[in-house]
């Protein structure tokens, strides 16, 4: 290498050293910009840690990617029961499986509303509705048992009063942190558990 190969490279790698924390920066405030409805529901989770109130939590934790991240640990044991395995919690968010996502007060299948949200879609008999259960138990675990069914109407929001299962369902386990909680499994039931 020649002296003025050494100056030259001497010279462009004080040019990237320079460089390297505006492109950190630019990376940065990019990898900040948040959608309006992402926003709104990592305020609602921080809400809901605040409070206490896990039950309110999972609203904005199903129905935010964004916040499925912030409240995630980093493996979930996933797959179905009996045989789940733990995964590292970037694979899971990829698989975007999480089951279930609130639309009009009602719970619903995650894999409906994205029929339903499809090019021709958009006919709410699409929309298949979930019952959730909070089994809320001491030690800060908490689980979520969802299933999807058919209703009876009832007074109010939500779905009304299950009558049948029409699937397998599953159950989310969440731990208690120091100030909210944490996704740390997503068990499906076996395809003939009704």
């Amino acid at each position: 290498m020649t002296k003025n190969n050494t100056r030259l490279g001497r010279t462009l790698a004080a040019i990237l050293c320079v460089l390297a924390p505006v492109s950190a920066a630019a990376a940065a405030a990019a990898g900040n910009a948040v959608s309006e409805s992402d926003q709104f529901f990592l305020n609602e989770a921080e809400t809901t840690c605040s409070s206490g109130d896990f039950s309110a939590f999972l609203w904005p934790f199903a129905n935010s990617r964004l916040v499925r991240e912030r409240y995630s640990a980093p493996t979930i044991r996933t797959g179905v029961a009996g045989s789940a395995v733990a995964v590292p919690v970037a694979r899971y968010l990829d698989a975007d499986d999480f089951p279930v996502v609130m639309i009009d007060f009602t719970y619903v299948t995650v894999a409906s509303a994205r029929q339903f949200d499809a090019p021709g879609g958009g006919d709410p008999r699409q929309l298949v509705p979930v019952q959730v259960d909070f089994n809320i138990s001491s030690g800060g675990i908490e689980r979520v048992d969802w299933a999807p069914g058919r209703f009876e109407p009832g007074e109010g929001d939500g779905p009304g009063t299950l009558i049948e299962r029409t699937g397998p369902g599953g159950y989310l386990i969440f731990e208690r942190t120091a100030d909210c909680w944490r996704l740390t499994a997503d068990i499906r039931n076996p395809a003939s558990a009704r």
